[in-house]
């Protein structure tokens, strides 16, 4: 059994298992293919997290924290859960990554006057792809794919602040915005990196706000056709707070059901000339990055998210049902009825909603 130990300015890992205070994974330690995901709760943070993929050991080290890492090689998983607490303060983060997909629920209670407290969970994949095209070796290009994020956000108070954010790297270098990427509906925090971004603040008035995440950032990251390179895909859950106050009270912040997944190649460009015919996508993981990843679903069938498996739910397979290509860019989210994960929504499917129709078990 892998022993819990907090180092200083350094990390331990046993099998996977990593527990650290001052350093410790991120995707530029990450060896491809292979993933990671940390769990982290702060009665009063350090701040200053940038982006997911980062340390999240950078912020997770005030007194009475906790971080809690793992990472994993090849088509594995990691699973991971931290929590803290203080007078009148608590957080908790959990959740898991495998290639493809991220999981996470983080959540944080503390007085308007706490310093940065906060639940976060932070995590991704990496993969080594070669993009290939016989009319085209040596030139350059773009591979444009999107990530699909969900989830419920909710804050209450003067100031809490809940967040999913979700960004790319190839080479250890995070994508920078081109003409072929675009965050689409998301919350807008830069134009200069390529990301998906759902965010809510509360202000004092309102004091309580929410949103439904469900949105596809789309990505297109520079390639050389027949020259491998890595692409890392990370995202994040943070609950926190906007601000430290001397208002009184307590703030809330709730990040709960949050996924991000691969949703699949979109185009293949020679230059910005889309040349998807006769182009090959392979990976050192043996993965079909074509299509989108299903990650392991806690309530299987429960597509509007709400807690859930009923009628509502039908009524989207419903509409979804006979999608014969789940890589097609004019149907986004009726795949979410792909419940095999085969690249369609057929009969096979069907079976599947029908087993788990009527769960009301799922929160």
């Amino acid at each position: 059994m892998p022993v819990q130990m907090r180092l200083s300015m350094c990390v331990l890992c046993v099998a996977g298992y990593c527990v650290s205070a001052q350093a410790g994974l991120s995707q530029f330690t990450l060896v491809s293919p292979g993933g990671f995901f940390q769990a982290g709760a702060d009665p009063a943070s350090g701040g200053g997290f940038g982006w997911p993929g980062e340390d999240l050991a950078s912020s997770i080290n005030g007194a009475g924290s906790m971080l809690n890492e793992g990472f994993f090689s090849g088509i594995g998983t990691a699973t991971r859960s931290a929590s803290a607490s203080a007078i009148n303060l608590n957080n908790n983060a959990n959740g898991s990554a495998g290639m493809g997909y991220v999981l996470f629920k983080a959540y944080n209670n503390a007085p308007n006057s706490a310093s940065a407290p906060m639940g976060a969970a932070n995590g991704g994949w990496k993969d080594t792809f070669t993009v290939s095209n016989p009319s085209h070796t040596g030139q350059a290009g773009f591979l444009q794919f999107t990530i699909d994020s969900s989830g419920f956000l909710e804050a209450t108070g003067f100031a809490g602040s809940a967040s999913i954010r979700v960004t790319a790297y190839k080479d250890n270098i995070q994508l920078m915005a081109n003409q072929l990427s675009s965050p689409e509906d998301s919350d807008l925090i830069g134009t200069d990196r390529q990301f998906g971004n759902w965010a809510i603040a509360t202000f004092g008035n309102p004091n309580e706000d929410s949103k439904a995440v469900r949105g596809t950032a789309t990505f297109a990251v520079p390639i050389t056709f027949g020259t491998p390179f890595t692409l890392g895909v990370y995202g994040w859950a943070l609950a926190g707070m906007r601000s430290q106050s001397g208002v009184g009270g307590n703030s809330t912040a709730l990040v709960d059901d949050g996924k991000i997944r691969w949703g699949g190649v979109l185009g293949i460009f020679a230059g910005t000339t889309p040349v998807t015919a006769g182009s090959t996508v392979s990976s050192a993981s043996g993965i079909d990055w074509r299509f989108g990843i299903q990650p392991p679903d806690p309530c299987p069938g429960d597509f509007n998210i709400d807690g859930v498996v009923d009628d509502a739910d039908f009524v989207i397979f419903v509409n979804a049902y006979n999608i014969l290509d789940c890589a097609d860019p004019t149907m986004p989210d009726g795949c979410v009825c792909d419940m095999n994960g085969d690249g369609f929504v057929d009969d096979a499917d069907f079976v599947d909603f029908v087993v788990a129709y009527n769960n009301l078990t799922c929160v």
